[in-house]
């Protein structure tokens, strides 16, 4: 039974050390919310890696390795909480962010005059004491796992909290569904706590399958996520309804393109979704937006139009949730591009402009924004596209 927890151990590990590595090198340079789950796949890849060297006595091989484990435990929740808020677009960072790190702080400060001992220094204790019992630091023994296990249930309580306002704000599920999943997967974060204080007690019949759940409950979590690509995306899919023409006039002896179709459908609200409250809202976000063709200036921002309005970013994001199913960087990008093939077709002096004028009239900064944007919402570049509709 311990070769084969052994033999499974090493299967978890680097399967999520590899997937983790791969997830982080392919969106560390996409959005917040990506890069936090990134960095928490490392992490946690990292902490399976540290679970398996220690249950295997291992080291000896990897001093500098050790009483590293738990602060893993002490840092994933945080990120966790932390890119829920991102994804919600509720706000940026902010420095008072830091302080959902004190925990894992508290565990560094503990640990620094044995993190600063040499390997041969730190083999000696490792013989002589332990793995489980941190006499190393000026704290007791039994501290850090109780603190690790307090920090994991108070942020499992705030995520039920949170689950539950958003419940009555937000219509799609996706993000909803996120946060249950990362409260169940919270629950196993428990193991490294427990892991080391049964540990300490010499429960060591328990403690040989707890690191083989642990790394399987892990890995379900990376591919699990990796299954469901709307969590990485944060992109709901909205119940389909009858296309409504935004109130744009469209004087045309061409028939209009399937991209324009297509546009049109994605920027017809679905009004049925809206509260009476949100209505008023959309109402006035339109008036300002459409009259004012504010989505061709190039300052045009989600914080300027809320501004404007004087709501909070957050009502806007959520109204664009609602209305259109998408974000607010996407309902700018489709109008956009809308403007362009409508006045394309009825404004023969728009074809007589470069690519370049075009991107400053339509509010790019440059010409390379224009060219990828409009690529990534219709597939081709724009030189590719209008020669076909010559």
């Amino acid at each position: 039974m311990e070769k084969l927890a052994y033999y499974l151990q090493i299967g978890t590990t680097t399967s999520s050390i590899v997937f983790a590595l791969v997830f982080a090198f392919y969106n560390w340079n996409k959005s917040l919310f990506k890069k936090l789950l990134a960095f928490q796949f490392v992490i946690l890849a990292f902490g399976l890696f540290i679970n398996f060297i220690a249950f295997n006595n291992f080291f000896s091989l990897f001093p500098h390795l050790s009483r590293t484990g738990l602060l893993c435990a002490f840092l994933i929740p945080p990120i966790q909480f932390i890119a829920i808020y991102s994804g919600l677009g509720e706000r940026k960072l902010k420095w008072t962010d830091l302080f959902h790190f004190m925990p894992a702080l508290l565990y560094v400060i503990n640990f620094y005059p044995y993190f600063t001992l040499s390997a041969a220094e730190k083999i000696v204790l490792l013989e002589n004491n332990s793995i489980a019992k941190f006499s190393e630091g000026f704290l007791p023994d039994y501290f850090l796992p109780v603190l690790s296990l307090v920090q994991t249930t108070f942020y499992l309580i705030w995520f039920g909290f949170l689950a539950k306002n958003l419940k009555k704000e937000i219509s799609s599920t996706t993000l909803l569904q996120f946060i249950y999943f990362i409260m169940v997967t919270m629950v196993f974060h428990y193991l490294p706590a427990i892991m080391v204080i049964l540990y300490y007690y010499d429960a060591h019949d328990i403690t040989n399958w707890l690191p083989v759940i642990y790394a399987i409950a892990n890995l379900f979590f990376f591919f699990k996520i990796l299954a469901t690509p709307e969590w990485l995306f944060y992109q709901k899919t909205a119940p389909k309804e009858p296309v409504v023409v935004p109130k744009i006039s469209v004087v045309s002896k061409r028939e209009i393109s399937p991209l324009e179709t297509e546009l049109v459908t994605k920027l017809s609200p679905k009004k049925l979704q809206l509260t009476t409250e949100e209505l008023r809202l959309f109402d006035r976000f339109t008036a300002v937006v459409e009259a004012e063709r504010l989505f061709l200036d190039p300052t045009f921002s989600q914080k300027g139009v809320a501004e404007k309005l004087g709501v909070s970013e957050y009502k806007i994001r959520l109204l664009l949730d609602k209305a259109y199913g998408i974000k607010f960087s996407e309902f700018t990008n489709y109008r956009r591009t809308y403007f362009l093939l409508h006045e394309m077709r009825k404004n023969g002096q728009w074809k007589r402009y470069s690519f370049v004028a075009i991107a400053r009239k339509l509010g790019y900064m440059s010409a390379n924004s224009f060219y990828m944007n409009f690529k990534k919402i219709s597939g081709v570049t724009p030189k590719e596209y209008f020669n076909s509709e010559e």
